[in-house]
């Protein structure tokens, strides 16, 4: 399309429903701009006892998932919505009854979005904040966030680069009214990391409940009957951070084969790996990023990290958190972090890997000689004081607390602090 002589000189246009086209000396410069279809649904009232899930990274999971649960084991009569996308399209049955589905980037979304009471979420909503998303005046926010207790720093503006990233961001902190902790130390990481803060509860995390009660043997059938592995063979799980680059070191087939080898003289039996790319990583990557081999399983789509934490007997990681909810189990968890010096440069640690209660190894030949000379009553020992020393108050009731708050604030329609509104 030719541009007018004047178009050439300056001109400002919309180019579809989220992109503003600047033409400035024949140069032209496209830009995101917020979408205001939603705005129509501000003239609709708040519903009390509308409650609106969202969960950033994984699907029906983590921390929301435990919590809406709970709710629903309550009967309250709530409306309880949960925003689903592409990721979760697969495991739609593991949904409860009694939670009305809403696909990302409707028009229902946003009207549900914009009308519930409650907010509830384990990371940032960046996506809603492109699309000129806020908090109304009348509506509660609360974080529960997808961490626990390190390792990785939250350096939330290395993770999201960009002015305008961290300009949502920020915006969004301003909004949050209650963060939930499972410690002193995470509320002191959480001052750090983000500044002013409203309300912290240290209420503990709502996915850790499950490590609290009697249900390992059940959920370890369930998974294995859904991986179609033998209930006799023992598995390892292997659940790598993510990187902001995209980088990875992964375990060749043969240091699989040795690891294997080596779980089996210490341990007994004949061992599995599940492994599991972090979810923040490409779709393509998440499902590929091992060789395919009958020894090696890719749960990257399975739905709950929690149950597939629950039925592994030994978990390997570099940096990622799910290890520090996995220490309930006292199960054997390892390290291997051959890219520490780089990593600690890109993102960093909040603690030396040898202060966690986990054996480190940087070189693959520690690995596994940390797996040969595990010793169970040791590690036990390490994980308590590490729990002590952190000020961690799971103890399997997390989900109970939260909701327990949901419905103060269903009754008494509490708006903590005056929220940026319409």
């Amino acid at each position: 399309m030719q541009l007018t002589f004047r178009e050439k000189i300056f001109s400002l246009k919309r180019v579809g429903a989220n992109h503003l086209q600047i033409c400035l000396l024949g140069i032209r410069i496209k830009l995101r701009s917020p979408d205001l279809s939603f705005l129509p649904y501000c003239r609709f009232p708040i519903e009390s006892k509308k409650i609106f899930f969202t969960n950033v990274l994984s699907g029906y999971g983590c921390n929301p998932r435990y919590v809406l649960e709970e709710m629903l084991r309550r009967k309250e009569g709530w409306d309880i919505v949960w925003m689903v996308d592409k990721y979760v399209l697969d495991y739609l049955h593991d949904i409860p009854s009694g939670v009305r589905l809403v696909m990302w980037g409707t028009e229902e979304a946003l009207k549900e979005c914009v009308t519930a009471h409650i907010w509830i979420s384990n990371g940032w909503q960046l996506r809603f904040r492109r699309l000129g998303i806020h908090k109304r005046k009348g509506q509660t926010y609360i974080q529960l966030w997808h961490g626990s207790l390190g390792l990785k720093k939250l350096d939330w503006e290395k993770a999201h680069p960009g002015r305008l990233n961290q300009h949502h961001l920020r915006q969004e902190l301003r909004e949050i009214d209650y963060l939930i902790t499972n410690s002193s130390w995470e509320d002191e990481r959480f001052k750090e990391a983000f500044g002013p803060l409203p309300t912290i509860l240290r209420f503990g995390h709502p996915r850790n409940d499950i490590f609290f009660k009697q249900v390992g043997e059940k959920l370890r059938c369930k998974v294995y009957e859904r991986l179609n592995i033998s209930i006799e063979k023992k598995t390892i799980l292997y659940a790598p951070t993510y990187r902001e680059d995209g980088s990875q070191s992964v375990p060749t087939m043969e240091q699989i084969a040795q690891l294997r080898h080596a779980l089996t003289k210490r341990f007994g039996g004949e061992w599995l790996m599940l492994a599991r790319w972090h979810p923040a990583h490409q779709e393509w990557k998440r499902y590929d990023f091992l060789p395919d081999a009958p020894e090696v399983i890719n749960v990257g789509n399975y739905p709950n990290m929690q149950e597939l934490l629950i039925a592994a007997d030994a978990v390997l990681t570099d940096y990622s958190s799910c290890i520090l909810d996995y220490l309930f189990t006292k199960r054997p968890g390892f390290l291997y972090a051959p890219d520490f010096r780089r990593y600690s440069k890109m993102r960093g640690c909040y603690y030396p890997l040898d202060e966690a209660p986990f054996p480190p190894a940087i070189t693959w030949e520690k690995l596994l000689d940390s797996v040969l000379c595990y010793d169970p009553a040791a590690h036990s020992e390490r994980i308590d004081l590490f729990l002590k020393k952190m000020g961690c108050v799971d103890d399997g009731k997390a989900s109970a607390r939260i909701v327990d708050l949901v419905e103060d604030l269903v009754k008494r329609k509490e708006e903590p602090h005056e929220s940026t509104h319409f």
